[in-house]
């Protein structure tokens, strides 16, 4: 009997290095997955929350192999193809131990992974980066990623404060969903128009009272960005000069101020208010890094001009860094265009890999597979493409370096794309080479 060629892929975007690295991870499966259809209903997607048993799922996969859940019009070959499917879902379900904690999403069809692989047997597994709330098992002539798609998130959860001397106003906007949160007001009246020693009084109480108002302020910014939002943007607005009180007096938790991006003048507080600090930063929002990119950027550039020795760039010294344990965090573009070929001798296992643009994939594939195999001499080879980033997340993943993947438009990605899109800060200064 001749069985189809079975190849099995783990996506762990629960358990990499950084969110920006999951989103690329969980981009780039969806990308895969949502261009494939079936010749008739022969694509198998499957999602499990923690809570259901892998025992309970099994039994469930048997019955369905062998009933109602294949429809009788398919033919007997897409019949066949759906119960080998079905086989190897349940094997990768006894290999694990216990469902992930955010759940399992497993993925089962006939199709190519690239352009330099035929038609094959292929399980995609993926631990996502959010928890699956509910258990569905669909047979169609594609995949169903709705689920998937709803966990792709705008990396910025962005706080939003406006106020004056007498409110304040909170909001967030988070994967491009705004909330209003709450408004507070302080109870103070407007100035006093008394004079002498009464006036004097007045100020100082009215002083008093608007420092007591900016700790409230503060107390409900930590308490709305820090416990009940973890917000990696702050914005503040406010008419005058109160905001620029509130924020250069010493009132801000110091992990809101780290996250601090600008001012902005607007005319009101209330939900308006915060909407309106929203609508007049969307410009600056749609093109900045993360906060935490960004500064880890400055960071490298800073080191790189002072030449300082704890940076460097181009992808041979990134890798060769990560592979030494060198580096703290490793940046590179989502737009790289090089990828990793690798080819393995059938017959002794040797393994071969080149590093090259992806306009060069073919041809290099081709001269890889031409020469024959330098321990046995065989020429049947096994061909392998791997994307830059995944080979730089399991070079990282050896050290506990962190990978972070730039991908929106932005002044700090140019200054990375100018670098050749990759680069890497170092735990510690290299001694220079006689």
């Amino acid at each position: 009997m001749v069985t189809e060629k079975s190849s099995a892929h783990f996506h762990g975007c629960q358990i990499v290095t950084s969110n920006s690295l999951k989103q690329h991870k969980l981009k780039k499966l969806i990308a895969l997955l949502s261009s494939k259809e079936g010749n008739g209903k022969e694509y198998i997607s499957l999602y499990i929350p923690r809570e259901k048993q892998a025992d309970e799922v099994i039994a469930f996969l048997k019955e369905a192999s062998a009933s109602a859940a294949i429809e009788p019009e398919n033919v007997k070959a897409v019949k066949n193809r759906l119960q080998n499917a079905i086989k190897n879902i349940i094997q990768c379900l006894k290999l694990q131990k216990e469902i992930p904690e955010n759940g399992l999403a497993i993925f089962a069809g006939s199709f190519a992974r690239n352009d330099s692989e035929s038609p094959a047997f292929n399980v995609e597994e993926v631990v996502p980066p959010e928890p699956i709330t509910s258990y569905l098992f669909k047979i169609d002539h594609h995949f169903h990623l709705e689920p998937l798609r709803g966990m792709l998130r705008d990396p910025k959860v962005v706080g939003l404060v406006a106020l004056d001397s007498k409110e304040a106003s909170f909001g967030v906007f988070n994967g491009g969903r705004f909330e209003f949160i709450e408004s507070i007001t302080s109870g103070i009246h407007g100035k006093s128009g008394k004079g002498g020693s009464s006036q004097r009084r007045y100020e100082r109480e009215r002083d008093m009272a608007i420092t007591s108002f900016f700790h409230r302020i503060a107390d409900h910014s930590a308490k709305a960005f820090l416990e009940n939002h973890k917000v990696n943007v702050l914005l503040v607005r406010g008419p005058g000069t109160t905001k620029e009180d509130f924020l250069n007096g010493d009132f801000l938790h110091y992990e809101l101020k780290n996250v601090f991006l600008e001012k902005v003048d607007t005319q009101s507080v209330g939900r308006e208010g915060v909407k309106e600090v929203l609508d007049k930063s969307i410009e600056t929002l749609n093109h900045m890094c993360l906060p935490e990119q960004k500064g880890t950027i400055q960071r490298l550039m800073a080191s790189i001009a002072k030449q300082d020795g704890l940076a460097t760039y181009s992808l041979e010294l990134v890798l060769k860094s990560l592979q030494n344990g060198e580096v703290e965090v490793a940046l590179v573009t989502d737009t790289t265009d090089m990828t990793e070929i690798v080819v393995l001798c059938k017959k002794c296992a040797l393994s071969r890999a080149e590093i090259v643009n992806k306009d060069q994939k073919v041809r290099t594939v081709h001269e890889m597979t031409s020469r024959p195999c330098e321990r046995c001499g065989a020429v049947d080879y096994q061909v392998e493409e791997k994307d830059m980033i995944d080979v730089l997340e399991d070079a990282a993943s050896q050290t506990n370096a962190r990978v972070e993947v730039v991908s929106s438009e932005s002044e700090e990605k140019v200054k990375l794309t100018a670098l050749g899109g990759f680069a890497a800060l170092l735990r510690y200064k290299l001694k220079q080479e006689a």
